[in-house]
C-alpha cells in the first residue's frame, strides 16, 4: 500500500515557534521555530520511515481568499519577526531531508494539501495529512484519507469528524460557514452556533441548498445575510488546483547529510545532530555520512 505523508508545513512552523521558549545561537539568531519543526519531521521519519512525503507551505504573496474578502485573517498578529528570519533556513532544511517541498502563488498550504490528496487518490496512494486547521477535515475519506491533528494526536476518519462536529466531512466546509471561524476572522451566520448549524445541515444539506431556499431559511433566521454566508463558504471551501506530478514526484530524495549536518551545528542542535545519525542508520540509506 503506497501512503503519502503530507504535512501543514506552516502551521508546524507557528506551532513550533509559539510551543517552545526562545531558543537562539550564542549570535543571538532565532531556533526555536527551526527545533521544533526538525523534532517533529524526525520523530515521523523515525515512526513511520515514509516513503512518499510532501510539506506545504503558505505562499507570502496575496491570496485567493484576500481577494474574496480582505479582512481575511485580518485579527492574527503579524508574523514575529524571530520567525520570519527562520523560515528560509526551514524550508533549506526540508529540502536537504529530501521532502518535497511545495508552495503555489495565489494559494495557501491548505489549497495545496486539497490539490495534492487529489492527485494522490488518482496514483492509486492513500494520504496521511498532518494538519490542526478544521477546514482540512473536509478532505476525510474512510480507507484513503486520515488527518492527523498534530496538537494532540487525534487521528480523524468518517466517524471521528462526525463524533465531534456532528457533520460528515463533505459538510465541514457547510458547518464553517455557518458557525463562523475566530481563527480566520470569517463571520458566519450571527446567532448559529455548532447545535443550530447541525440542525440546520440536517434540514437543507449544505449552503447551497440554503442559498437556494433563502427566502424559506432567512423567514426562521431574520438575522442572516445572504451575501456574507456566500463569502463564508467561499473562504472556507479548499481550493484544488490541477496540478501535474507523477508518483515519483512525491517520492522522498536521498538526504544531503553533510549539508544538513553542517546547518545543525550552526545552529548548535547538538541532540538533534545525534537524532540525525541514529535515524538514518536506522533506516538503512545508503552513502549518507
Amino acid at each position: 500500500m503506497k501512503v503519502l505523508y503530507l504535512w501543514d508545513g506552516s502551521a508546524f512552523i507557528y506551532r513550533s515557534f509559539f510551543a517552545l521558549p526562545p531558543l537562539t545561537t550564542k549570535d543571538g539568531f532565532p531556533t526555536g521555530a527551526i527545533y521544533g519543526f526538525l523534532r517533529s519531521i524526525f520523530a515521523l521519519i523515525k515512526a513511520e520511515k515514509p516513503k512518499y512525503f510532501v510539506v506545504a507551505f503558505d505562499h507570502p504573496a496575496q491570496t485567493h481568499r484576500e481577494r474574496v474578502y480582505v479582512h481575511y485573517k485580518a485579527k492574527r498578529p503579524k508574523m514575529p519577526d524571530p520567525l520570519k528570519l527562520q523560515i528560509p533556513k526551514i524550508k533549506e532544511m526540508v529540502t536537504l531531508l529530501g521532502i518535497n517541498l511545495m508552495e503555489m502563488e495565489g494559494y495557501e498550504a491548505d489549497d495545496i494539501i486539497a490539490s495534492v490528496t487529489a492527485k494522490a487518490l488518482d496514483l492509486g496512494f492513500n494520504v496521511n495529512i498532518y494538519s490542526p486547521d478544521k477546514d482540512i477535515l473536509q478532505l476525510v475519506k474512510d480507507g484513503k484519507v486520515a488527518v492527523v491533528n498534530p496538537m494532540n494526536g487525534e487521528v480523524f476518519d468518517e466517524k471521528k469528524v462526525l463524533e465531534k462536529f456532528g457533520v460528515p466531512p463533505m459538510l465541514i466546509p457547510d458547518y464553517l460557514a455557518l458557525v463562523g471561524d475566530k481563527t480566520d476572522n470569517i463571520e458566519g451566520v450571527k446567532g448559529v452556533g455548532p447545535k443550530t448549524a447541525i440542525k440546520i445541515l440536517n434540514r437543507y444539506k449544505g449552503v447551497e441548498n440554503i442559498l437556494a431556499n433563502w427566502e424559506s431559511f432567512k423567514a426562521a433566521f431574520p438575522q442572516a445575510d445572504r451575501e456574507s454566508l456566500e463569502k463564508s463558504y467561499q473562504l472556507v471551501k479548499l481550493y484544488q488546483v490541477d496540478i501535474n506530478i507523477s508518483e515519483e514526484d512525491l517520492r522522498m530524495k536521498d538526504p544531503k547529510i553533510n549539508p544538513l549536518k553542517a546547518m545543525m551545528e550552526e545552529l548548535e542542535f547538538k541532540s538533534l545532530l545525534k537524532d540525525l545519525g541514529g535515524i538514518y542508520k536506522t533506516t538503512q540509506q545508503k552513502t549518507l555520512f
